[in-house]
């Protein structure tokens, strides 16, 4: 199937721009076939070492998933000392670059950062910005709703889960977890069989979302009380028991329940509703500093999802709670470290892979 046009020529430009840069190179000529030939672009150079060609790729996506397509075509040819391969597309993911370099492929973006190294030439450009990955760079994977089907498969990375199943657990539809899943392939952070997908790189992926965690999205407000922290959060549980009030402990509040060595004087609790209610109860003063109790409430309920109680507090999950802490000083960072570390780390080493009914 014949590319873009305009793509075609956007990656023209960008190729020899990167060549014009070596003047021992000398383009000789410069061709697009117009067959199925398997090369978008070719570029014919004479160097030092000899003729060498270049056969281009070139993809209106840089993720790892459609330089596998390339890498694995390139394995089946024949070996020709005289040709070198270059994949090329509007951006180029870091893992995608590392994949290229291990399978002597060389690679370039449509803003000119770019690898190519054969015989004795090796041009390496980094750094320049890339603005078509600020558009497009997770616009939709880390959204709220597509957030839910990730708290689901990273609370359960020993499953194996079927587009409906996962969509009903996750509360989205079917068409949302389709894209996530997609999203996820592409990037390959999931791989996908007859059992349905399953996430292999949990840990790229929950990185990935800390980096681009959205926060901001919930409301916090901040009070204080006269009662001491332990007293004070005894009273948000039996309050929010008897209003019948969803309520989850996080921060610093929800670390200090897994991990014994955390100290904290701010308590930071998620509330569904009723906040009004839960202050008036709770005889709390509203205040812009010197507080000791923030409640947060949350923009979209998923942060309830997979809720822990122990010794009858509710908390969030792991997974959210590492969230929460990234986002506080230093001392939070050092909190979610231990809480990766002696918490979610070891359950995503358990393996299981259960089969599930319905189709993906």
């Amino acid at each position: 199937m014949m590319k873009d046009q305009n793509l075609i020529l956007s990656a023209e430009k960008t190729i020899k721009e990167c060549l014009n840069d070596v003047p021992f190179i000398k383009v000789i000529k410069s061709e697009t076939p117009g067959n199925d030939a398997g090369q978008d672009y070719i570029l014919h150079l004479e160097t030092p070492f000899g003729r060498k060609t270049i056969y281009t790729e070139i993809s209106t996506n840089g993720q790892p998933r459609f330089a596998r397509i390339l890498i694995r075509k390139v394995s089946l040819l024949p070996e020709d000392s005289k040709i070198y391969w270059v994949f090329v597309a509007p951006f180029i993911s870091e893992k995608t670059g590392e994949m290229l370099r291990g399978a002597g492929i060389g690679f370039i973006d449509l803003v000119g950062n770019c690898f190519i190294s054969f015989g004795g030439l090796h041009i390496n450009k980094e750094g320049k910005k890339n603005p078509y990955l600020s558009r497009r760079h997770f616009n939709s994977l880390f959204k709220e709703k597509a957030s839910r089907v990730l708290r689901v498969l990273l609370s359960n990375t020993e499953l194996y889960w079927k587009i409906v199943p996962l969509a009903k657990e996750a509360q989205v539809s079917v068409g949302h977890v389709y894209n996530v899943k997609e999203e996820l392939l592409n990037r390959e952070w999931a791989a996908v069989d007859a059992r349905g997908i399953k996430l292999n790189e949990p840990e790229s992926l929950l990185q990935e979302w800390c980096n681009n965690y959205q926060f901001e999205s919930t409301k916090l407000l901040s009070f204080y009380s006269l009662l001491k922290t332990t007293q004070l959060e005894k009273r948000i549980e039996e309050v929010c028991r008897d209003l019948k009030i969803r309520y989850a402990f996080s921060g610093f509040t929800g670390a200090a329940r897994l991990a014994p060595f955390v100290r904290y004087h701010r308590i930071h609790c998620y509330v569904e509703n009723s906040i009004d209610e839960l202050v008036k109860s709770l005889d709390l003063k509203s205040i812009t500093s010197g507080e000791n109790i923030i409640l947060m409430k949350p923009s979209d309920n998923a942060v309830f999802y997979n809720t822990q109680c122990i010794e009858g507090t509710h908390i969030v999950s792991p997974i959210q709670l590492y969230l929460d802490l990234k986002t506080l000083s230093d001392r939070g960072k050092e909190a979610a470290d231990f809480i990766y570390k002696e918490v979610i780390e070891p359950k995503w080493k358990i393996i299981k892979c259960p089969d599930t009914a319905s189709e993906l």
